[in-house]
């Protein structure tokens, strides 16, 4: 399965081992700033995950406007980054699994 990451300033990554995932996210820290706010991994089925520097992530499939995109703020880099690799390995039912807000 084939997926992309977007760095925080907006350049793509494709499929971006955890170790670079890792990094990407951790560039939140030092990079983002009032205009470049999140990184991002699209997988190719169209659902895309956000990551905020608050460890808040953005879960939407941004080819369907039926679905309503949705939040969750999670408590540890460490769930972030595993939500991801779910994500990155195809897993949208495990992702969809987290008590998601819209």
């Amino acid at each position: 399965m084939s997926y992309f990451m977007r760095d925080v300033m907006g350049s793509d990554i494709d499929d971006p081992n955890e170790e670079q995932i890792r990094e990407l996210v951790e560039s939140l820290e030092t990079a983002a700033d009032d205009e470049h706010t999140d990184v991002s991994l699209q997988h190719e089925s169209e659902w895309c995950l956000s990551v905020f520097a608050d460890r808040t992530l953005w879960w939407e499939n941004v080819e369907d406007s039926s679905v309503t995109p949705r939040r969750i703020t999670l408590e540890s880099w460490d769930e972030v980054i595993e939500t991801l690799l779910k994500l990155s390995r195809g897993d949208i039912e495990g992702v969809n699994q987290l008590d998601w807000q819209e």
